[in-house]
């Protein structure tokens, strides 16, 4: 299916080479997504340097469970910060103010199956601005702040998210099995050409986001 490299008498496909790729921590406590011994392999190393990258390249370095933790929190503890920031310049213009953030990507998706494919492959973190609007979590705010009315859980909007999740994935795993062909000997697209795609795709998801800020707002 995929056209393939020849060391010797052994053939690796992009298959293969995903098959070396280990989440678990090399003797120097980092992990790789291609091992330290890989890079060691004179044909499977020179292969991989052919297409640009290193061992110690930011892109080969794998952020741990506790990285992403870590990653999470702050960013939460950063909207918390502009929460009451918010909060507090509303309430000084207007008397009184009481808004919430509203998640257009939600938490639901974020700790599901394809939550992985927009922090770590698309590097986007839900609870930044672009993923985030402020919405009125009472009456009051609603009337005096002229907020649209936080919708809480919407079961349609999830659904139709997580619809537009699975296919922005597909399409960025349709672009990586295309470097892939390129990466064992085949006619696929460049490094170059699958870093244009990804950061296009990225781009697409943040502008469909900001555009869907109105209807999720709301509650449609």
């Amino acid at each position: 299916m995929f056209g393939r490299r020849t060391f010797g008498k052994q053939k690796h496909s992009f298959a293969d080479l995903k098959k070396m790729m280990r989440p678990t921590p090399d003797s120097d406590g980092v992990t790789r997504v291609f091992s330290k011994e890989l890079w060691n392999d004179p044909k499977i190393g020179s292969m991989l340097r052919e297409l640009g990258f290193a061992p110690d390249d930011q892109r080969n370095i794998m952020r741990t469970a506790d990285d992403y933790i870590a990653l999470f929190a702050a960013a939460r503890y950063r909207l918390q910060q502009r929460t009451e920031t918010f909060n507090s310049e509303m309430t000084a213009r207007h008397g009184y103010c009481r808004a919430a953030p509203f998640l257009v990507i939600g938490d639901t998706i974020w700790d599901g199956e394809h939550g992985a494919f927009l922090y770590a492959q698309m590097d986007l973190i839900g609870f930044d601005d672009w993923n985030v609007v402020m919405l009125a979590a009472d009456a009051r705010t609603a009337q005096l702040c002229g907020l649209p009315a936080h919708p809480g859980s919407v079961p349609a909007h999830t659904q139709a998210m997580t619809g537009h999740v699975i296919r922005w994935k597909k399409r960025y795993e349709f672009a990586l099995e295309e470097f892939g062909v390129t990466a064992t000997g085949g006619q696929g697209i460049t490094r170059e050409q699958f870093e244009a795609q990804k950061g296009a795709l990225r781009q697409e998801i943040i502008d469909t986001v900001a555009s869907m800020k109105p209807r999720a707002a709301s509650g449609s």
